[in-house]
């Protein structure tokens, strides 16, 4: 008798179920979205002077495995958005007063990711030609420095071993 009454449920009971789904799908990915970006925020203190860069490449892991989180919700509400989309414009209108401000939030915080992730990328190439100049210079410093003598030789006048001799003469 269950199975018979669950057939002849009107529209409106089945677009309640989807809309409870809907909506409790959406707030955990609005929950995942921020979580991201509060990831992709502690990027930027890393990209900071002195933060630290071995950090932000610890961050990409955990980013991925929200996005992956985020991927497996929406292969999950994409069946869900179908069937709302197919229910009576009435019984979408007032599912989409509650599921508007979840998306709202969902895009919001995409945006603001999105900003962040590239002003992280420009950070981070600044960074990059910041390593590069000081290992430049670093090398220029190397090659154009006086030789030193090696600990075994001696000097012809002291007989003393070792650089410190060297410098002396």
């Amino acid at each position: 008798m269950r199975d018979a009454e669950r057939r002849n449920r009107p529209a409106s009971n089945l677009s309640d179920d989807v809309a409870a789904r809907l909506l409790s799908g959406y707030s955990e990915e609005s929950t995942l979205y921020q979580m991201l970006f509060g990831l992709t925020s502690r990027q930027r203190r890393c990209l900071g002077d002195g933060g630290d860069l071995s950090e932000f490449v610890e961050l990409i892991d955990e980013k991925d495995a929200v996005l992956n989180q985020i991927a497996r919700l929406e292969e999950e509400l994409e069946p869900l958005r179908s069937r709302w989309m197919t229910a009576p414009f009435e019984q979408r209108e007032r599912i989409a007063e509650k599921l508007n401000p979840l998306l709202d939030e969902v895009i919001t915080s995409i945006r603001r990711t999105v900003e962040l992730e590239r002003d992280n990328e420009r950070l981070l190439e600044n960074r990059r030609r910041e390593l590069a100049q000081a290992l430049t210079d670093a090398r220029r410093w190397r090659c154009s420095g006086p030789d030193p003598i090696p600990a075994h030789s001696s000097t012809p006048s002291s007989g003393v071993r070792g650089p410190a001799t060297s410098i002396m003469t």
